[in-house]
């Protein structure tokens, strides 16, 4: 017995995947990826919940920015990583919804990834220097019809679904603007603070409208959210294209089950927090608990859904 415990004793010093294994999740840091720049709402509120996933879970969560590719970098990161729950990807309404549809990406929405949940939504309005002699969206669409080529606009990110939005609305109305590429809302408000732009929509206004340095003129979704109760919505419009924008967090396939239900009873301990509302309005976020099954089949119906209406839009930027 004594000479065959001396010879298990190699095999088990050339295997330390074994000891990991058996290991509860989890037992080291865990990287969440941002396929945006920091600054942003959502660089922010991803931080937000790193803090939050750190005190619970113990273990220390690294927000780890790739931005670039219309946000299709990080996804891509995550989705070649091993999947055992220590890279995850923050997910978005642009990169999981409308880039695929214009640019090639090297990912499947709908098959290569694990969904956990969603924590949050955000309103995305057009909004504008509150110096702007612009007081409303009628007057940005009298001032876009009267100076053709004149009007300079961005977005978060190209292909992202507040860009789209907006530019499937501007080609109903049959106006000619300009649109300016960033790699993230917190460049695109930089640019307009700066006077290079006349005009952001995006998630990224909260901290700038607390400071009275942007007013609102519309809103792209379907709905009033709070605070925009006096602006339009693209839904009320009548726009091709009004859209939802959503923050949650998803890894790569067959992630372990233990891993998912670690992380969907994190996300509700989060969404719990007495704090969690008023950290997450700091950019104007609501809480927006969606976990499991049924954060994977609103991900993949959005996906479809826009499937059906982009390729006829006919956008060309």
């Amino acid at each position: 017995m004594k000479r065959r415990s001396l010879l298990a004793l190699p095999a088990l010093l050339a295997a330390p995947h074994v000891v990991r294994a058996q290991k509860s999740y989890p037992n080291e840091p865990i990287s969440l990826v941002v396929g945006l720049a920091p600054g942003g709402s959502g660089d922010g509120t991803m931080r937000m919940v790193a803090a939050k996933a750190t005190e619970e879970l113990g273990v220390q969560m690294i927000v780890d920015n790739h931005p670039g590719g219309a946000q299709t970098i990080a996804p891509t990161k995550v989705m070649r990583s091993k999947p055992d729950g220590y890279t995850l990807v923050q997910t978005t309404t642009s990169a999981f919804g409308t880039v695929p549809y214009f640019q090639h990406v090297p990912y499947n929405v709908e098959t290569d990834f694990t969904y956990i949940g969603q924590y949050a939504r955000l309103p995305s309005p057009n909004y504008v220097l509150t110096e702007s002699p612009i007081r409303s969206w009628a007057q940005l669409i009298d001032f876009a019809k009267a100076n053709p080529g004149k009007l300079r606009w961005a977005a978060a990110t190209p292909f992202s679904a507040p860009h789209l939005a907006n530019a499937a609305a501007f080609q109903q109305l049959g106006l000619d603007t300009i649109f300016v590429p960033f790699k993230g809302g917190a460049e695109a408000v930089s640019a307009l603070l700066a006077g290079q732009i006349d005009l952001v929509v995006s998630s990224d206004y909260g901290p700038f409208l607390s400071a009275g340095k942007v007013r609102l003129l519309s809103e792209i979704g379907d709905d009033r959210m709070p605070g925009m109760e006096n602006i339009p919505t693209f839904g009320e419009l009548g726009y091709p294209l009004p859209v939802r924008i959503i923050f949650g967090i998803a890894g790569p396939a067959n992630l372990p089950q233990n891993v998912v239900q670690t992380w969907t009873n994190t996300l509700r301990k989060i969404s719990a927090s007495p704090d969690w509302t008023t950290l997450l309005g700091r950019y104007m976020a609501l809480p927006s608990l969606v976990l499991g099954d049924d954060f994977r089949k609103q991900m993949v119906d959005d996906y479809q859904r826009l499937g059906k209406i982009l390729p006829g839009l006919k956008i060309e930027h």
